[in-house]
């Protein structure tokens, strides 16, 4: 039976994370396995318990792997319970033996010492080159590399390019940084290397290397090019190679553990998290262009966007508990700062593009850097952003607005004022991410954002919608069509649920008929009966989420707390936010970062309408909230010609319950500005009166 899109992805994977061919039968994990295909299930359990009962070490574990056949990990891999997962820890256990094996120096200086010696047979040599492909692949490079430069080994020179040529792919991206070598020899060979391997990615540094002045080298990239039917320039083709690095597009195969850099002309591996490769590549690609085009403002906003996508996805992944990125807070940080010292023209540039290109996380990092350091004065970057269906941006957008103008002047005030009365009603927002293929669909997207507590996006294939979900852990729903253009929807579903990040995430599937897609697929997957429709999209999903665990609501907590404080700021100017005041007044239930400054900020600006919901908050609130309504009832009062009997006997009582001084000063100061008659004036000033003798 053909395997399917997801099912072929997973056997690929397995093969990247171990090299090697089966070696001697007879392993405990052979004998699993034989039990397997006798539909003895039970009994391969036992066996694969018992194996890991034993605490197989490292080379252990590698040495089990290496006894089954790729096919035979597969099955293991594919199997339902306690199979795959123990298939899955003996394989987590090979890893450090076999990144180990990998890097062996040594054995790999005598690889290529004899893969690269004309004096041996071709048998040899090419034992050799099996050898450096199977188990050491890009890891052999750096050496190869090494030999390309050396004028007085031609020989050498000839036998390294065929190794490297035979390494293919996983040549491609170390061999593609070693063009920046300043030896001349070493850059004309690494060129005929990638001209014999014919790999698309190097086409926007060849395209470059093509206007070189050195013959020989541009003589090779030329062919290159040529070969490959080119368009456009090196600097257009890097800046589309990041963009799309930035949205995920990895070629298969071209997945690596680790990124590239050379070092006074020798290559240097850095270990990189899986999740963080895409845009690793982003940012090697968009450097390229800022190094070869350095007063291009699209190269180094380019630079930008890659720092920022990578620090929003090291924050979110943590926040998402993945163990692969925990303890990255300081580089994301480092991140950011690079992304500042790129300037403030091309983080200008990111933003926009962002935008225009509905990137979320550059955008707000983007918003968030440029208004910490006041970099927003003209304001006109962010026109575009409040204006975004993006919920997230518009938010993020309003508050820079009034953060980097400190509440004046602010451009588009009323818009502003809106975007910031609704994010400070956010309780609890939910991502949710649609893989539909139709338009009509993806319009139906946009109609149900505008729904509170909920954001949309959508994509339009099983490809861009899984890249989409590896990128943004915080998902919370994924809908998915029953009938997608290039992968089956279960495919989806599995990778989603091998992602250990995505542990809450709710799966919903469009479907014509429920009942042949409940027998379909798992039960934790619910369902809509097509036609999609924005109401009955919005009734499923909110389904779906009853109960549910939501870290959203931090995230929402967030958008709620930031507004508050905006409002306030407009309202300290004296800017109009009368359209923001029947939300403020609601939020004064909530913890203390929202509540407080909404308070604060109908103080300044609210009335007599909004005394009510201050009163409440006196009377239930922690005590900075009790204190902060005291304070905004009292600047009310000062506004109004009376004071409601309800609110004077609201203090009156307030006062006389509370021993906390600064509570009650603050209501004594209402009450001071409180217009009431003499008659209460007196009663309350007799109540309040002390003797300024001993306490006893």
């Amino acid at each position: 039976m053909a395997r399917s899109f997801h099912q072929s992805l997973l056997a690929v994977a397995v093969a990247l994370v171990v090299g090697g061919s089966a070696l001697a039968q007879g392993s405990p994990l052979q004998e699993a396995v034989d039990l397997l295909r006798l539909n003895k299930k039970a009994d391969a359990v036992a066996k694969l318990q018992a194996i890991i009962a034993g605490d197989p070490s490292s080379e252990e574990a590698h040495d089990m792997y290496q006894a089954v056949s790729q096919d035979e990990w597969y099955m293991l891999m594919t199997e339902s319970g306690e199979v795959s997962k123990i298939a899955r820890s003996i394989l987590d256990r090979a890893k450090t033996t076999q990144r180990e094996r990998s890097r062996d120096e040594d054995a790999i200086n005598a690889l290529v010492a004899t893969a690269t010696d004309g004096s041996n047979n071709y048998g040899t040599r090419q034992a050799a080159v099996s050898t450096l492909v199977s188990a050491h692949g890009e890891f052999a490079v750096p050496v190869l590399v090494a030999i390309l430069g050396d004028a007085d080994n031609s020989d050498g020179q000839i036998h390294a390019i065929s190794v490297l040529s035979q390494l293919h792919s996983v040549a491609v991206l170390p061999l593609i940084e070693s063009l920046k070598s300043s030896n001349d020899l070493a850059v004309q060979n690494v060129c005929a290397a990638l001209h014999l391997i014919g790999d698309a990615r190097a086409l926007p540094i060849l395209t470059h290397f093509a206007n070189d002045d050195r013959v020989n080298i541009s003589t090779i990239a030329k062919k290159f090019v040529a070969k490959k039917g080119a368009n456009g320039d090196a600097l257009s083709q890097l800046l589309a190679q990041s963009n799309s690095y930035l949205r995920g597009n990895v070629p298969v195969g071209g997945f690596s553990k680790v990124v590239w850099t050379l070092v006074d002309d020798k290559l240097i591996s850095t270990d990189v998290p899986a999740l963080l490769y895409p845009t690793e590549l982003a940012k090697s690609a968009a450097s390229d262009a800022a190094r070869i085009a350095p007063e291009s403002t699209d190269a180094r906003s380019a630079v930008v966007a890659a720092n920022l996508a990578q620090a929003s996805l090291i924050d979110s992944s943590i926040a998402a508990g993945d163990e692969t990125v925990s303890g990255m807070e300081g580089i994301a940080a480092e991140l950011r700062i690079a992304a500042l010292a790129s300037g403030t023209d091309a983080m200008r540039a990111a933003l926009d593009a962002a935008v225009k290109q509905g990137v979320a996380p550059v955008a707000i990092e983007a918003i968030s850097a440029m208004a910490e350091i006041g970099v927003l004065a003209d304001k006109t970057t962010l026109v575009a952003a409040l204006q975004s269906t993006d919920k997230r941006i518009k938010y993020a957008a309003a508050d820079a607005m009034v953060r980097s103008s400190t509440g004046s002047d602010v451009p588009m005030l009323t818009s502003v004022v809106a975007a910031l009365a609704q994010a400070v009603t956010e309780e609890s927002v939910n991502t949710i991410h649609m893989i539909m293929p139709d338009a009509a669909s993806r319009a139906i997207a946009e109609v149900a954002t505008g729904e509170r507590s909920r954001v949309y996006t959508s994509t339009a294939t099983a490809v861009r919608g899984q890249l989409t979900l590896m990128g943004n852990p915080s998902i919370d729903v994924v809908v998915i069509n029953e009938i997608l253009p290039d992968a089956l929807p279960e495919d989806v579903i599995g990778n989603i649920r091998k992602d250990g990040r995505m542990d809450n995430t709710k799966i919903i599937v469009v479907t014509k008929d429920e009942q042949a897609a409940s027998e379909h697929f798992s039960d934790d997957v619910t369902f809509i009966i097509a036609p999609l429709t924005a109401e009955n999209l919005q009734a499923a999903v909110a389904s779906a989420l009853e109960g549910a665990e939501n870290p959203g609501g931090v995230r929402a907590e967030g958008y709620a707390s930031k507004a508050a404080v905006a409002l306030l700021t407009l309202a300290g100017r004296e800017a109009p936010i009368t359209g923001a005041l029947a939300n403020l007044s609601l939020q004064l239930n909530r913890g203390d970062s929202v509540s407080v400054p909404a308070a604060k900020a109908i103080g300044i600006s609210g009335g007599e309408a909004h005394l009510t919901a201050l009163v409440g908050a006196l009377e239930t609130g922690s005590d900075d909230l009790k204190t902060t309504a005291a304070l905004a009832i009292g600047s009310v009062l000062s506004r109004m010609s009376n004071c409601p009997e309800n609110v004077y006997a609201a203090l009156s009582t307030a006062i006389d319950g509370s021993t906390n001084s600064g509570l009650r000063t603050a209501i004594a100061a209402a009450l001071g500005k409180a217009k009431v008659d003499a008659q209460k004036k007196l009663e309350l000033m007799k109540r309040l009166a002390r003797v300024a003798g001993s306490s006893n």
